[in-house]
């Protein structure tokens, strides 16, 4: 029986252990913080658990538009943040019972590692194995412009401790993170300014959906400013945070989110003392089966580099363990990666977007529909927004789409599945979808990027 050691229990480490012990592997995994890592604790949970707290204040506001009447609608922060911590111990408590149940060790301890099949903890104890997972996993990245020794100003990890929804908020960098705390303070009724150094927020998006974002930001009282950079950073009048911008135009804010990516956790780990090799950014540099420049070594996840997303580092884990196991050479599939944004409104991407097939000179044909002529979108009030479905030309094949708009986080992966699959437009077309539902937007695009469209011109 092989022996494989995990070393990180987030969202690839702990579905590496799971994988390998599925194929039939001794598993250990080496876990310094809590099991489920930045994703479970610290990211995507405790974020939609909040952006779910304030979907349900929306909708209360917004009762009177469908004949439901209600007191002043108030925010209980606290009974919002007990909600929060709810969701994220159960879950925790669900993957911890995934891996006893597969009979999985866990170590709780700090380990690094110390060669090509070993790890060393931090009481000095040397775990030895057939293979080695890094999954170590992603940090906040910190800009020296910030003093983050100051209380007002924050990462994504320190924002969820707080105990009060903040007067006003300032957020550094208008990538997925900062736009869903945006949304959700914005929610909460703080006043938000969100500022990115390039020309659109989202600015791995399209910029079409960049655009409706943005305009929807600015409706719901959000301050925008794009192509924007912080150069100094002091304390203005009543506690607040003054922040200057080049040019002399200045904002001060309660409190300062800096959210301008995340970075390796793979300093101080033995990993390059090994021969890991990482690159610029620190990330592990691995080919397409994931292993690493040492042999029997492995890494998955954030650690391994872009996207940084929990469901790749899900594929990631997965590959590295069914490589480390058997020996075999399953690659990732980097084809189609669905990237969601739970803002409001959501946005949502996946394969090849307009400006994607644009950079690489590829010709494509758009079959799209706005949100506007879809029955469910119109009934919920949320008929903002669009699908644009891209094909190549000629074949008609799926490639990938952009999408903003009511619950598009899910709508995407039925084009995510036809891209996966190479399936023609005709084939989304053909499916029926039911009526009266969001998903009918997906066919109806299909349908009028074949001309035949029964609900839009």
């Amino acid at each position: 029986m092989k022996h494989i050691l995990v070393l990180g229990g987030g969202p690839a480490g702990y579905v590496a252990a799971l994988r390998a012990a599925q194929l039939g592997a001794q598993v250990t995994m080496i876990e310094a913080r809590e099991v489920g890592g930045t994703c479970l604790n610290r990211g995507c949970i405790p974020t939609k658990a909040m952006v779910a707290s304030v979907e349900r204040l929306r909708l209360a506001r917004e009762g009177a538009v469908f004949g439901v009447l209600t007191p002043e609608v108030d925010v209980d922060f606290a009974a919002l943040s007990a909600h929060k911590e709810q969701a994220t111990n159960t879950l925790r408590e669900g993957v911890e019972h995934l891996l006893k149940a597969r009979k999985v060790e866990v170590v709780h301890a700090h380990g690094r590692l110390a060669g090509a099949r070993s790890v060393v903890l931090d009481d000095g104890s040397l775990l030895e194995g057939d293979a080695v997972i890094l999954a170590s996993g992603s940090e906040p990245a910190r800009l020296p412009i910030f003093d983050f020794s100051d209380p007002r100003v924050m990462t994504s990890d320190e924002i969820l401790r707080l105990d009060a929804v903040p007067a006003s908020l300032a957020v550094i960098g208008g990538g997925a993170i900062g736009c869903e705390f945006a949304s959700i303070f914005a929610g909460l009724g703080c006043k938000v300014t969100i500022i990115e150094m390039l020309t659109q927020l989202l600015p791995e998006e399209d910029k079409r959906a960049a655009h409706a974002l943005q305009q929807a930001f600015r409706k719901a009282g959000i301050q925008v400013r794009v192509g924007t950079t912080v150069e100094e950073m002091t304390s203005g009048g009543e506690g607040d945070v003054l922040l200057t911008f080049a040019g002399g135009d200045q904002v001060s804010a309660e409190r300062v989110l800096v959210s301008v990516g995340r970075r390796a956790l793979s300093c101080g780990l033995g990993y390059e003392e090994a021969g890991v090799q990482l690159d610029r950014a620190g990330f592990v540099v691995t080919d397409e089966t994931l292993r690493t420049a040492v042999d029997a070594v492995f890494a998955a996840g954030d650690l391994a580099g872009p996207p940084l997303l929990a469901h790749w580092a899900y594929h990631e884990g997965a590959v590295a363990a069914e490589n480390a196991v058997i020996g075999g050479r399953l690659e990732v599939d980097r084809r189609i990666v669905p990237a969601c944004v739970f803002s409001h409104p959501e946005v949502a991407s996946c394969g090849i977007t307009e400006d994607r097939a644009a950079a690489a000179g590829l010709e494509v044909e758009v079959a799209s529909l706005r949100f506007n002529g879809n029955s469910k979108a119109v009934i919920e009030g949320e008929n903002d927004g669009f699908v644009r479905i891209v094909t190549e030309r000629g074949s008609g094949v799926v490639l990938g789409a952009s999408l903003v708009g009511p619950k598009v986080t899910e709508l995407v992966h039925e084009i995510a599945l036809a891209a996966q699959q190479r399936l023609p437009l005709q084939a989304i077309a053909e499916t029926i979808h039911a009526h009266p539902t969001l998903s009918e937007a997906i066919g109806e695009a299909a349908l009028a990027g074949l001309g035949r469209g029964f609900h839009s011109l």
